[in-house]
């Protein structure tokens, strides 16, 4: 868990702490205005404020241990290609953007445009064979897997 994403998650608690203490003395004000005298029967649990804190940064460290746990590996290599991709993307567009590049309508910004290589448009055709083409090729990683896995129960017998 990155450092930014803990010192967020403390200030919030110590936020809802200072909150919660706040909302505590106004009621307690309250009470005692309103009920008199009346002895009271509730039991008040005091838990200290690093207590507090502590609690919350471990229940928030095993929720990101199962978080872990649970995602598989081709889910974070996916979300790695497609963070890459939106940097790269990202990076191109503040290129572009720096260079000025099609900002005005003069010969200067016209001809840049014939430098840069054609942009493919989109092809119903070649789209459908593309996800053809990944579909069986994930069908036959799968056939793999269990063929590997088949294979190593065969052999631990």
């Amino acid at each position: 868990m990155s450092s930014k994403l803990v010192k967020k998650l403390l200030n919030q608690t110590n936020t809802q702490l200072e909150r919660n203490d706040d909302i505590k003395y106004h009621s307690q004000a309250k009470s005692r205005t309103d009920s008199g005298d009346r002895p009271r029967t509730s039991v008040k649990h005091n838990i200290s404020k690093e207590e507090a804190i502590q609690g919350h940064i471990q229940s928030i460290l095993r929720l990101d241990n199962l978080v872990q746990e649970h995602t598989s590996t081709t889910a974070q290599k996916s979300f790695t290609r497609r963070s890459s991709d939106l940097k790269s993307q990202a990076k191109k567009h503040r290129r572009l953007k720096k260079a000025g590049v099609g900002t005005s309508n003069s010969r200067s910004s016209s001809s840049s445009f014939s430098k840069q290589r054609q942009q493919p448009t989109f092809n119903k055709e070649r789209d459908k064979r593309k996800k053809e083409e990944e579909y069986y090729s994930d069908i036959a990683r799968a056939l793999k897997k269990a063929k590997k896995r088949s294979n190593k129960i065969k052999q631990d017998i």
